[in-house]
C-alpha cells in the first residue's frame, strides 16, 4: 500500500523484522477448495462449516495464554470466519502463531463434534506495513482428455486406482502414504513381474534410468536430489523421514507426529509434491517397458 509520510523503502517494508501487530482472518470450509475464486476480501457470508453458534450468539470466542480468536457467523448460523490478532517479526511468524493456537482447538471440535473441518484461505494483514498476504488450496485446472480409445494395462489398474485415491484426498499426510505405496508398488514388485515376463519371452528391455525429475516448483530443501536416482530418493529420504513417522505414528525415539504443527505441514507438503513427480515419472517408465512385451508378443 502507498501511505502518506512514508520514507521507507519497499523491501524494508516487506522485509521488516521488528515485533508488530498482524490480523489473521480464516475462511471456514466443508470442504477444502475454494470453487469460484481466489478471493482476498472474504468475510463471514463467504464461508461456512458444519459447527453452529447458538442463535442469539453474534460471535464465539476461544481464550488461551493471553491470546484469543473470535469465530463469526453467516446467516445460516453456521461458524464460517475465524479472527485472531497477535504479535509477530514476519507474515510467516504471524501464521504460525495463528496455527499453534487455532489448529489444536479445532483439532479437538472435530473430534467433538465428529465431523470435517477446513480452512480454506487465510488473509494476514501486517498491520504497520499494510502489507496483505493470502494463502489459499487452489482448484485444479480443467482438463480435456482427446483420446478416444485409452487401454489400460492390467498391471496398472490398481496403481491408478490407488493415485485418484490421493488426487482426492484433501491431506498431504495421506496423499505422501498413497504416493509411497505406489512407489513401493513400481520398484519392486510390478519391475520384478516385467522383468520376469520379458526373460521368459527372451526380450532385453530397453530400460531408461529412473531419476528425480527436475520441476521448478520443487522445494529448495530437495533441489539437491534432482537427476538422482529415485529408488535411492525413495530409501534414503521418504521412507525412513516420512513414511515410518506417518505409518507408526510414534517413532523408535519416543517423538510423536503432530499433523497439525505448522513446521511438520510444511515438511510434509513440500515432499508430497516431490514424491508425486516421481510417481507419474515411475508410471510412464513401467507403461513404456510394458508396451516393448506387448509389441513383441504380437508380433
Amino acid at each position: 500500500a502507498i501511505m502518506p509520510n512514508e520514507t521507507r523503502l519497499d523491501e524494508d517494508r516487506l522485509h521488516d523484522n521488528v515485533p508488530r501487530p498482524f490480523k489473521i482472518f480464516a475462511r471456514l470450509g466443508k470442504t477444502a477448495l475454494v470453487a469460484d475464486s481466489v478471493k482476498g476480501d472474504f468475510g463471514p457470508e463467504d464461508g461456512e462449516s458444519y459447527l453452529r453458534l447458538p442463535d442469539e450468539a453474534v460471535t464465539g470466542r476461544v481464550r488461551f495464554n493471553d491470546a484469543m480468536m473470535e469465530f463469526k457467523k453467516n446467516n445460516r448460523g453456521e461458524k464460517s470466519l475465524i479472527a485472531f490478532d497477535c504479535n509477530a517479526t514476519s507474515l510467516a511468524d504471524a501464521k504460525n502463531r495463528f496455527f499453534d493456537f487455532a489448529l489444536p482447538y479445532l483439532d479437538h471440535q472435530a473430534y467433538l463434534s465428529n465431523c470435517p473441518i477446513f480452512i480454506q484461505s487465510i488473509r494476514i494483514e501486517d498491520v504497520n506495513n499494510q502489507i496483505p498476504s493470502i494463502d489459499y488450496t487452489s482448484p485444479y485446472r480443467d482438463s480435456s482428455i482427446q483420446q478416444h480409445i485409452v487401454e489400460v494395462q492390467k498391471d496398472l489398474a490398481p496403481v491408478f486406482a490407488m493415485y485418484r485415491e490421493a488426487k482426492n484426498s484433501h491431506s498431504d499426510f495421506y496423499k505422501f502414504l498413497c504416493y509411497q505405496k505406489i512407489m513401493d508398488g513400481l520398484l519392486g514388485f510390478l519391475r520384478s513381474a516385467v522383468n520376469q515376463r520379458a526373460r521368459k519371452l527372451s526380450i532385453e528391455l530397453q530400460q531408461r534410468r529412473d531419476l528425480v525429475p527436475d520441476d521448478p516448483e520443487i522445494a529448495s530443501t530437495y533441489r539437491s536430489h534432482v537427476g538422482t536416482p529415485i529408488k535411492k530418493f525413495f530409501d534414503e529420504v521418504m521412507t525412513p523421514q516420512f513414511r515410518n513417522a506417518i505409518a507408526h505414528f510414534i517413532t523408535k525415539d519416543g517423538s510423536i507426529l503432530n499433523l497439525s504443527a505448522p513446521a511438520t505441514m510444511l515438511k510434509h507438503a513440500e515432499i508430497m509434491y516431490v514424491a508425486e513427480l516421481c510417481v507419474r515419472e515411475l508410471i510412464e517408465s513401467h507403461q513404456k517397458s510394458a508396451a516393448q512385451l506387448v509389441v513383441r508378443n504380437d508380433a
